[in-house]
């Protein structure tokens, strides 16, 4: 009897550890990126890989193809238009350069997502989840 007792709390203990935990992936699609807010460090690096510089900015999604950010130190407030291609992002505010290019989604979660790009040397964005 205390062998089969064993045997079943074995059973319900290792269906609860399976069952729980199972985290959906995360997808950055339009939808899942549409009204939430980001906090964006830049990374600018040179051509041996050193970094160079830093910038940041607060990023809002406003729907599945508009967004615009901010820097509050600078008082600035710019828009733009993008899409989402599976694995890479375009983001195109015009003239305002601090966004707009070709970025590739190295890594995604729900609470961060890091873009790269080159212009001409290597970018990152890292994007933290505000709201």
């Amino acid at each position: 009897m205390k062998r089969f007792i064993f045997c079943l709390m074995a059973v319900v203990v290792a269906s609860v550890m399976t069952s729980c935990d199972k985290e959906e992936p995360f997808d950055v699609t339009p939808q899942t990126l549409a009204q939430t807010v980001w906090d964006a460090e830049i990374e600018y690096f040179d051509e041996n890989g050193n970094a160079t510089g830093n910038n940041s900015c607060i990023v809002e999604f406003l729907s599945e193809t508009e967004g615009k950010y901010s820097k509050p130190d600078m008082n600035t407030v710019r828009r733009f238009i993008y899409e989402v291609d599976r694995a890479i992002i375009v983001i195109d505010s015009g003239s305002y350069t601090l966004l707009n290019g070709t970025w590739h989604i190295v890594e995604k979660s729900e609470q961060q997502i890091l873009l790269q790009g080159y212009y001409p040397n290597k970018v990152l964005i890292t994007l933290d989840r505000v709201l």
